[in-house]
């Protein structure tokens, strides 16, 4: 059954955290008040329903041996839901079918590191806050050194199915692309981690993913680097369905709340991702 939001939105001092832990907030615990539209859906009420692909550190993941989620998008949900005076409930999905799931009402929101494209827009309302890029992830043995995406012509790639990397490797292939006389082999799979198994295995050459996943990923295993720098920076952005201001405006406001008084710049600061700061010029 679909319930109807709080007309209230409360801002809480402290950000309820998906392993119980929580970065204290600059700012101080005024309260701000809005009203949203008392027409506003939840799928159950006192929740907010949030779909994501909890396979991709550092932005979403499981705690170790736990079906807990953590990262910053987690901590990020966590704290929204709790200014709009809401639960949070994480709902795993593969991220190919992560839109299809927000326009069938199988959750209120999509947070899942979701870069902001065209083609998106046209079904889904964003509020950004995040930006990141992609990275070429090799072994440190490799011979390969793609720095730039034309690079990839001929190499094997492993990318996360219906991500911003496998549309761009996959349009490296098509007729006039850059690759299309020699073109990238591209494995997709369900979740990013696999792509990054492959990688590891020796049946890819490059693992092809945005750039925090990226440095998280050669941090934790020394035999990874990166090959070349940062391309492609772009927004993330909380995802919405198309036209529903209702829930648009209070997610919003949840949102601008946290940048004001600090808790998403210690949001940030705790998973190592000031860079991703929305609030910076590309």
């Amino acid at each position: 059954m679909k319930r109807s939001i709080p007309i209230v939105l409360a801002l809480a001092t402290g950000l309820l955290a998906a392993c119980g832990g929580s970065p204290s907030p600059a700012g101080s615990g005024s309260a701000a008040k809005v009203s949203p539209p008392p027409n506003t859906e939840l799928l159950t009420d006192g929740t907010l329903s949030i779909g994501s692909d909890i396979e991709y550190p550092p932005q979403e993941s499981y705690k170790l041996g736990t079906k807990i989620p953590e990262g910053f998008d987690v901590d990020l949900g966590n704290a929204i839901a709790s200014r709009m005076g809401l639960q949070a409930d994480w709902i795993n999905t593969t991220f190919d079918g992560i839109i299809p799931g927000l326009t069938a009402k199988h959750y209120d929101v999509i947070i899942s590191a979701m870069t902001i494209t065209d083609v998106r827009q046209k079904t889904v309302d964003f509020v950004p806050y995040f930006r990141a890029g992609e990275s070429f992830v090799v072994t440190k043995n490799s011979s390969r050194h793609p720095t730039k995406i034309e690079d990839l012509c001929g190499l094997h790639v492993a990318v996360e199915k219906g991500t911003a990397e496998q549309d761009e490797a996959t349009g490296l292939n098509a007729s006039g692309g850059a690759c299309a006389s020699n073109q990238v082999k591209i494995d997709a799979f369900d979740v990013d981690t696999e792509a990054l198994n492959q990688l590891k295995k020796g049946t890819v050459d490059v693992h092809f993913t945005d750039s925090p996943v990226a440095a998280y990923e050669i941090k934790k295993d020394s035999s990874l680097k990166l090959s070349g720098g940062i391309i492609e920076i772009a927004p993330e952005g909380i995802g919405i369905r198309k036209g529903d201001t209702a829930m648009l405006t209070p997610v919003q406001q949840a949102f601008k709340s946290l940048e004001d008084d600090g808790t998403y710049d210690s949001i940030l600061k705790k998973w190592g991702l000031s860079d991703g700061d929305i609030r910076k010029s590309s």
